[in-house]
């Protein structure tokens, strides 16, 4: 009896499925040797030791506790948002936004973001529709954010210029902040859980201005410790690098991107660029270490029992 071959439509889709992941993969990893030879040719890590040892050493713990302290208003955020499912302690919502930042960080493609989905349907029960609603709800607000420092810190007009274009903006996001939410709700009626109509803590703008902004004054203490460059340089060239560390073709955790965006950003002169880079590896790489060893540690923290939530979605499958 002879094998029936695979039609060649099911042969082209099947490597249609494959091709794609592979290729962003392949252009990732391209990516990140290209900014990484640029980053090792240019960078003064010679002059960067010697910078090193001049930094105060409580600048470091006082940075690791300002990113940590966003970490804790994210989790804070997370707590609020889902406790009329199920209360849920403080200290295991913060377990799992530091595992949910982890995952981020250790896979490519941001794909690590699918864990934010897992762990919501896990610990609530909440449907995977609205818990992927919360998570663009998330990113949307940190969007939003980001760019609202950006016309803070970038943009090159003077401080009064910035701050009034940052009013409106502001002013604008206010105004529109209930339309829009209204609007999102009748197209999409999940997106009701993802985005609670409440306080402004737990529709999360405050934990998410919260967070980027401490974590750009941390890492941007740090350049100014480690460079000697001014306090504005300091803050572009780590918001520069955050903005570059949220796009999605990356390597992992960012690396090469994060200090080519910090270059970018910080408009230092041109003979501040070698320590620019090699401070900017610095405190990528501290950032990094934090993040993954606060990961670490938050797994000792007790996982909530359960049993219940898994038997309510065996319950919601169909039979």
């Amino acid at each position: 009896m002879k094998d029936e071959a695979a039609p060649p439509q099911a042969s082209a889709g099947a490597a249609h499925t494959w091709l794609g992941p592979v290729a962003r993969v392949a252009l990732a990893l391209v990516l990140l040797w290209l900014a990484w030879h640029w980053l090792l040719r240019h960078a003064d890590f010679g002059a960067l030791l010697i910078q090193v040892q001049v930094v105060p050493i409580w600048a470091w713990p006082a940075a690791g506790a300002a990113l940590l302290a966003g970490h804790s208003l994210r989790a804070l955020r997370l707590q609020q948002q889902w406790q009329h499912l199920r209360p849920v302690g403080l200290a295991t919502c913060l377990r799992l936004v530091l595992t949910h930042n982890a995952a981020v960080i250790l896979l490519p493609l941001r794909s690590g973001e699918l864990g934010y989905v897992w762990l919501v349907h896990r610990h609530w029960g909440a449907g995977l529709r609205a818990a992927a609603a919360s998570l663009l709800h998330w990113r949307l607000q940190d969007a939003a954010v980001l760019i609202l420092l950006a016309v803070l810190l970038l943009l090159p007009w003077s401080v009064a210029g910035r701050l009034l274009v940052l009013l409106c903006a502001v002013t604008a996001l206010v105004c529109l902040r209930r339309p829009m939410q209204a609007y999102l709700v009748r197209r999409w009626p999940t997106w009701a859980a993802a985005a609670p109509r409440t306080h402004w803590l737990r529709s999360g703008w405050l934990a998410s201005a919260g967070n980027w902004t401490l974590k750009v004054l941390a890492m941007g203490g740090l350049l100014v410790a480690l460079t000697g460059m001014d306090a504005l340089m300091g803050l572009r060239a780590a918001l520069g690098g955050e903005l570059a560390g949220v796009q999605p073709l990356q390597g992992p955790a960012g690396l090469g991107s994060y200090q080519a965006g910090a270059w970018l950003a910080a408009q230092a002169p041109r003979d501040l660029d070698p320590q620019l880079l090699a401070a900017a590896l610095v405190v990528h790489a501290f950032s990094l270490t934090v993040a993954l060893g606060a990961a670490a540690l938050a797994q000792l923290i007790p996982a909530p029992s359960l049993q219940h939530v898994d038997s309510a979605n065996a319950a919601s499958l169909p039979s």
